[in-house]
This record gives structure tokens, C-alpha cells and sequence, in this order.
């Protein structure tokens, strides 16, 4: 049961995605804006409408069962062949999300460090207005198909918007291939910042789901993920209470034998 239902949530937030892969991006003007996979190597960009909204996203992690959510041929249907000529060493990806009604929500990848708060809370507002015309000139060329590849002259490069949403976080949002975030996926988190004020800070708090952490990653099939993924240390220690278990199991049945 518990899977049947986790995995219902992720199919409908995933139909939705796959029937309006050609709509805009939904930047949160109204509230509820969608994730979106952004990747960029210097000289230019992939930006992907994941089509999914922050409100499905965390309808589908709070469902029971592990989040396991995957975008796999629509994305790679661009993707594939934008990274096959990328600069990889250069690299840096990120999954970002975000709305500007009432208090602002800032849904981002975590390539460094990140503490309890984060910068102002004017300047984050000020970040999401920013990032919000960056989407406005997606949504302009993004007719007809889920993703848009541009060189960095453009204003819609998404280099432009940074490691750090044009400079509004204290923390690094991006993966790169170099530290291999790329492949091991990065912690996935959600700001809030109140929607008047200006001195108080941001806070963060990373998504968990049933005590495991999400985090987003693209795979060596260039599909990409949202999942609850336990760490390998905790696969390790769960290998080993097996291993325990079976050997609790064999000296019970070699003694009642």
C-alpha cells in the first residue's frame, strides 16, 4: 500500500508534466511556480521545464512511501544531445523552483554547506524577481517544445542566474562533474522568506522523506531524478543488521536443532 500510493503521487504529477511539455514555466508570480533543470558549461546552456509544481512535488514527498520521482525521455530527448557537445569540466547544474505570493518559497539543489538561515530576506525576494525575469525570457522562446538551449550571450543563459540566484543565497546551489554532485545527486531543500520585512533572515530546511534525504541527480541514461536515496553509509549499516539477523537466525535454528 504504502508503495501503490507514493508511486500514484509521482504518475500524476508526471502526466501532468507530460501533458503540457510545451507549456511555459510557471514562475511563481500567482504562487505554486514548477521546478526547472538548468545546466551550463560557460559557453552555453540547457534549461529544462520539469512541469511539475512546488505543491505537487510536496503532495508526491509526503505521500507514503519513498519520493521517487524520474524525468526521463521528454528530458533527454534535449538533453542528450546538448551534453554530448557540453564542456563537462566546466560544468554546473542546478533544480530550482520558486513563488512570489505571500511568503516567497525557493525550492534549490545544495552544492555547499547550508545552515539554518540564509541571506536577507529582502534579498532573496530580490533573487526571485530577478530569477522570475530570467523565466519570462524562457517562456519566450520555449514555445513548442519542454526545454531551451542557448549560448551565453543570451539573455536566457542560464549561467545568469548562478551558483548562488544572482547572488541572493548564502550557499552554493550547483553541481558540477568535477566534485561528482553531478552523478551522486545533490541535498534538495526549500527557503522561505517572509513577504515584507527586510533585516530578518531566510530559512532553510533540507526535504527529507522518512528520515532519507532527497536529492536530485542526472544518471549515466541522462534521466533525471528526485529521490529518497539512502546514503551509502546507511546501506552499508543495513547490509550489515542483516548480516546480523542471519546470523542471529542460523544459531536459533542450530540450536533447536
Amino acid at each position: 500500500m504504502k508503495f501503490s500510493l507514493k508511486t500514484l503521487a509521482a504518475a500524476v504529477a508526471l502526466a501532468a508534466a507530460a501533458g503540457s511539455a510545451s507549456a511555459a514555466i510557471n514562475d511563481g508570480s500567482n504562487g505554486n511556480g514548477e521546478l526547472f533543470f538548468s545546466a551550463w558549461d560557460g559557453a552555453t546552456s540547457y534549461t529544462y521545464d520539469m512541469n511539475t509544481t512546488i505543491d505537487a512535488f510536496e503532495a508526491s514527498k509526503n505521500a507514503a512511501g519513498n519520493l521517487d520521482l524520474v524525468w526521463g525521455a521528454d528530458f533527454m530527448s534535449g538533453y542528450g544531445s546538448w551534453i554530448a557537445n557540453a564542456n563537462t569540466s566546466s560544468l554546473q547544474w542546478s533544480v530550482l523552483a520558486m513563488d512570489s505570493s505571500g511568503q516567497r518559497r525557493i525550492l534549490a539543489t545544495v552544492g555547499s554547506s547550508m545552515t539554518a538561515t540564509n541571506s536577507r530576506i529582502d534579498a532573496l525576494r530580490n533573487g526571485v524577481t530577478q530569477t522570475q525575469t530570467y523565466l519570462a525570457n524562457i517562456n519566450g522562446v520555449i514555445s513548442g517544445n519542454s526545454f531551451v538551449v542557448t549560448d551565453s550571450s543570451a539573455a536566457t543563459y542560464a549561467g545568469k542566474v548562478g551558483d548562488k540566484i544572482f547572488n541572493s543565497f548564502n550557499f552554493d546551489t550547483t553541481g558540477s562533474f568535477i566534485n561528482n554532485s553531478y552523478a551522486s545527486g545533490l541535498v534538495f531543500e526549500k527557503t522561505t522568506a517572509a513577504a515584507t520585512g527586510t533585516t530578518a533572515l531566510g530559512a532553510n530546511s533540507a526535504y527529507t522523506d522518512d528520515g532519507i534525504a532527497v536529492r536530485a541527480w542526472v544518471d549515466g541514461n541522462n534521466t533525471l531524478h528526485i529521490a529518497a536515496v539512502p546514503e551509502p553509509s546507511e546501506y552499508a549499516m543495513l547490509l550489515a543488521g542483516l548480516g546480523l539477523m542471519g546470523v542471529v537466525a542460523r544459531r536459533r535454528s542450530q540450536k533447536q536443532a
